[in-house]
């Protein structure tokens, strides 16, 4: 005849009631690793979050000191943002301006970006 196995929410009422066993131990041990596990697989980031900050390097490397560019002529610049939405250059643009690289202001309603 089969065992059952203790469930996690078992093991997690028995230790909340100091009912400390040596199976109750065991599942809770297993979810710690389990909790370890998930929580270390998603601590960097995302696909899409290396891919905005490659294109902000790009970005940034193809830009000339002294110069202003708005976000049409930032589309223009590498081949990737080539028709690219105006959400989306704000965003990468936005990256640089945390870091400080990139300074923005407003002509005529419009962002104006500039190397800092």
């Amino acid at each position: 005849m089969a065992t059952k196995k203790m469930s996690y929410v078992v093991a997690v009422e028995s230790a909340i009631k100091g009912e400390l066993t040596p199976e109750v131990v065991e599942r809770l041990e297993a979810l710690k690793a389990s909790l370890e596990k998930r929580s270390a697989h998603k601590a960097g980031p995302t696909k899409a979050q290396k891919e905005r900050a490659e294109l902000a390097e790009k970005v940034f490397g193809a830009m000339i000191a002294d110069e202003s560019y708005g976000s049409k002529e930032i589309a223009g610049l590498i081949p990737e943002l080539e028709g690219a939405s105006s959400q989306k250059i704000t965003a990468l643009m936005k990256d640089l301006i945390a870091s400080e690289r990139v300074t923005s202001e407003k002509v005529k309603g419009k962002a104006v970006y500039k190397i800092a």
